[in-house]
């Protein structure tokens, strides 16, 4: 009797868990940092993910070309193409300014000449 119903327990278990629907996992971060982001560059340095920047707080401060996509400096934080700055990805470094793009937008910050 107890192995008939131990045998009818572990057939429902395995029937609902065969019934059940699988569904699509989307993480809600919240407005936090994505976990799998980089703490720290190659180089060493801090990567600063601040969430809530927007393009006006954003400084250009440098570009280094190196024939190899180049690096920028944007409010001090050295980025080179592909890496993200805040919510924004750099998408090109040119000898005056870098494009960024974020939701699909693409926005240019350039170097601001000395008078």
């Amino acid at each position: 009797m107890k192995r008939t119903m131990m045998f009818l327990l572990l057939g429902l278990m395995f029937a609902s868990a065969a019934g059940a629907e699988e569904r699509e996992f989307v993480y809600n971060d919240h407005g936090a940092r994505d976990p799998f982001w980089p703490l720290v560059t190659e180089g060493g340095a801090l990567v600063n993910y601040d969430t809530n920047f927007t393009v006006s707080e954003m400084t250009l401060e440098g570009v280094i070309e190196d024939g190899r996509g180049g690096l920028a400096i944007i409010n001090g934080t050295v980025v080179e193409t592909g890496k993200h700055i805040g919510q924004y990805i750099v998408q090109k470094i040119r000898p005056d300014g870098v494009i960024l793009e974020k939701d699909g937008k693409t926005i240019e910050l350039r170097l601001k000449k000395e008078e």
